[in-house]
């Protein structure tokens, strides 16, 4: 099954069956009144996999041919903590891989290893090229952004830790549905 064929068959389930898809995901169901993030996600990633998969060039994005919804922008600037997402930079392609890498209980250290490669790629690539070059080829808050993804990883690890040790020293568990 091709990833355009997973989401069009996400895209064709009745509205209870994708709540609950998105319910057991933890995607942010606050944002997504129709419940259309589980396949447009994947709509999105099936571009960027296709150009890669056929040698495109992808640090501009031209392989790009869904507009984000308002649903897909808010949802991961309320999770992650971004001032903007619009899918315009690769950088925010990256970090909607982390975040679906996320949803499907990826480790917090391989998510952590994955956004360290792309940053030295990038820094390997600014070292590489002309300076003129580098300011229209990446963005210049790629830096930042990935910054606050990290940070968003160190949060969950933190709270994660803190669940943990509360469970653990005063035998309260909390159920989680994350």
């Amino acid at each position: 099954m091709t990833m355009g064929d997973l989401g069009y068959l996400l895209s064709c389930l009745i509205y209870d069956v994708r709540n609950d898809i998105s319910k057991k995901l933890g995607l942010n169901i606050s944002c997504d009144t129709n419940r259309q993030l589980i396949y447009k996600y994947i709509y999105t990633l099936k571009d960027l996999r296709n150009a890669i998969a056929h040698n495109a060039v992808v640090f501009d994005t031209r392989f790009r041919n869904i507009d984000p919804t308002n649903a897909m922008k808010q949802c991961l600037k309320l999770d992650i903590g971004l001032p903007y997402v619009n899918f315009k930079s690769i950088g925010d392609y990256i970090i909607l891989m982390c975040y679906y890498m996320k949803l499907l209980k990826t480790s917090k250290t391989e998510i952590k290893a994955f956004i360290r490669e792309f940053e030295k790629i990038t820094d390997n690539y600014r070292q590489a090229v002309n300076k003129n070059v580098v300011a229209i080829v990446i963005h210049p808050d790629l830096a930042t952004r990935m910054k606050i993804l990290k940070n968003f990883f160190a949060k969950l690890a933190f709270f994660s830790y803190l669940l943990y040790s509360i469970s653990i020293n005063w035998g309260i568990h909390l159920r989680m549905y994350t």
